[in-house]
């Protein structure tokens, strides 16, 4: 992942946030919540991480190490990339092995962010590094997973659906989800 491209996308979702909150968030009848990027990681934190998720995509780590978390609550219905200590708090397995998403796609995943409506974002572990939206999955033995048999209600905005290409487009997508905010508050589902 080039590094001049990842700082000039944490300035532009900085710059888009600040609109989004003076022209859209400031009509709201609350008052909203702090709205971060970063800090960036530091070398300990990625240190730590390598070491407890040797699998973990360079890119991913790049992103941790040069814009660190997202925390997002008001913009939209919210975005989130986590940092590096509650990736290694969120689920993981005991064996040491990375986590999965099941059928149709059987491939290793890292969980790296949420939605403000209880989706999770996952980073295959494949050269390709496609994002996947994990919503009202299960989790169960290290695999994320989801059965719509038996449901009663539509199934067409939730399990495990592909949403970027690579972690590059998962940001271009999101950069755009928080500017189309900041114009007129559309919500983009990414």
């Amino acid at each position: 992942m080039d590094e001049q491209r990842v700082v000039a996308w944490r300035a532009s979702i900085e710059a888009a946030t600040a609109r989004a909150l003076r022209d859209v968030v400031s009509t709201f009848p609350f008052e909203p919540g702090a709205q971060e990027v970063g800090p960036p990681a530091s070398a300990a934190q990625l240190a730590q991480l390598r070491a407890r998720m040797p699998w973990i995509p360079g890119d991913l780590l790049a992103v941790c190490g040069l814009v660190g978390a997202v925390s997002l609550p008001d913009i939209a219905n919210g975005y989130l990339m986590f940092d590096p200590e509650y990736m290694l708090g969120v689920r993981h397995r005991d064996d040491g092995l990375p986590d999965r998403i099941g059928a149709p796609f059987d491939e290793d995943v890292v969980v790296f962010g949420s939605d403000g409506g209880g989706a999770l974002y996952a980073v295959t572990l494949d050269q390709a590094g496609t994002v996947h939206r994990l919503r009202e999955c299960r989790y169960e033995a290290g695999t994320y997973s989801f059965d719509a048999v038996g449901t009663s209600y539509d199934t067409s905005h939730v399990g495990i659906t592909p949403v970027a290409e690579s972690l590059d487009d998962f940001l271009d997508k999101l950069l755009n989800a928080v500017e189309a905010f900041a114009v007129d508050g559309s919500i983009a589902d990414l």
